[in-house]
């Protein structure tokens, strides 16, 4: 007898791709329209983009960017990248910004599905945009990167996927102009894939020279030596719990050093490198290259030690791929299940009184901490190293 769940599935397989694709921009224009009118009805109220305004007036002014160690943490190719919103008036350059960061997902999660499963792309795009959703609406509201970075990151693994080392290289720059947070999957991809070196050095170089083209190139060199400096301070954040294994052990007590919290950053980026080289090594290039940023987006949330209960955007959109494809692809409807309740679980932090107070920085940090051990265990089980995304003959066999 079939359950309810085989049943959702079933009848999700079987709605006409026209239809899938008409309710899933309904759904993206519908929440648009809502961000929009909160936004543009008080563009200050619980809005991130006040660091990003003050940076950017600053950095046309000539003045510093970074006056404490919780102000402004991005590049000052940020500060340039936002000019044109700045620009205009707050009631439109706001609402614009949410614009671009809501549509750039959109766009990846539709080219992800594209590539992961072209017959059932409409049907994997609707389902994707449901389940990410949870995890959006904070950041959507306050204007943070989260939204775009997750979108890069997934054209990035989409790009590395098809060889287009170039357009790969562009994606992973833009990330780190976006959150220096970056730098982790940016260095894996650059060591476990030789011929992405050039590209991404070529485009490293020239990001990093970009605001040298300031009219005061002195004052552009030294914002560099201030954000190095600032972002030592800032990745040793103190008197404050964040969503990360630090933040998940605090909350239950157990408060470590400074320095065995950093040597267990630097173990955990060794065992990421060496299952991102495993997965590397994988037979179908599109889910090797799901699977290798799946991997890193794990380690980005968990041993980051900055990371914000509305960071999991990142990991958010390929868990709703993830499930989507596991669903109405794979048929392993078992995972699909558990991706499910995980991107549900994403969302915490808008799920208000009381759910998000009894699980803020906790339960994500241990949800994440299961599907990094799960996901360990399989690719080292897998013959091709790729555990997710496969056929139910192929996890079979």
């Amino acid at each position: 007898m079939r359950t309810k769940w085989e049943k959702l599935w079933e009848f999700l397989r079987g709605i006409p791709s026209g239809r899938c694709l008409r309710v899933a921009l309904l759904i993206w224009i519908v929440y648009a329209g809502v961000i929009v009118g909160l936004v543009a009805g008080n563009p200050s109220g619980r809005s991130a983009t006040l660091e990003y305004q003050r940076a950017t007036d600053n950095w046309w002014a000539g003045k510093t960017l970074y006056r404490s160690r919780n102000g402004y943490l991005y590049l000052p190719q940020f500060a340039i990248l936002y000019t044109p919103y700045e620009l205009l008036p707050d009631r439109v350059g706001e609402p614009l910004w949410r614009l671009t960061c809501m549509a750039s997902l959109a766009w990846a999660l539709w080219a992800a599905a594209s590539r992961l499963a072209p017959d059932k792309r409409e049907a994997i795009f609707l389902v994707a945009t449901v389940l990410i959703l949870p995890s959006t609406f904070a950041s959507a509201r306050n204007g943070q990167v989260n939204m775009p970075l997750a979108a890069l990151f997934l054209l990035s693994a989409l790009a590395l996927a098809r060889e287009r080392w170039w357009q790969a290289a562009v994606f992973l720059s833009l990330t780190l102009v976006l959150k220096p947070i970056s730098l982790a999957p940016v260095l894996l991809c650059g060591v476990l894939y030789p011929r992405l070196r050039l590209p991404l050095l070529t485009s490293l170089v020239v990001v990093a020279l970009a605001p040298l083209a300031h009219f005061h190139p002195q004052y552009a060199a030294g914002e560099y030596a201030a954000f190095v400096h600032n972002l030592g301070q800032a990745g040793n954040p103190k008197g404050q719990s964040w969503c990360d294994f630090a933040g998940l052990l605090r909350k239950f007590g157990l408060n470590l050093p400074s320095s065995l919290q950093l040597g267990i950053r630097a173990v955990a980026g060794l065992l990421t490198l060496a299952l991102c080289w495993r997965v590397r090594k994988g037979r179908d290039p599109m889910r090797a290259g799901f699977t290798f940023f799946f991997v890193a987006m794990v380690y980005l949330m968990l041993f980051n030690p900055r990371t914000e209960t509305n960071s999991y955007v990142m990991l958010g959109a390929f868990v709703a791929i993830w499930a989507a494809v596991e669903g109405l692809v794979c048929r392993r409807l078992d995972i699909a299940f558990w991706a499910t309740l995980l991107a549900i679980l994403l969302g915490t932090e808008n799920y208000g009184w009381p759910i998000f107070p009894l699980t803020n920085l906790w339960a994500k940090a241990l949800a994440t901490t299961a599907l990094g051990i799960w996901l360990a265990g399989r690719i080292l089980k897998t013959p091709s190293g790729n555990p997710i995304l496969m056929r139910r003959e192929e996890a079979s066999a």
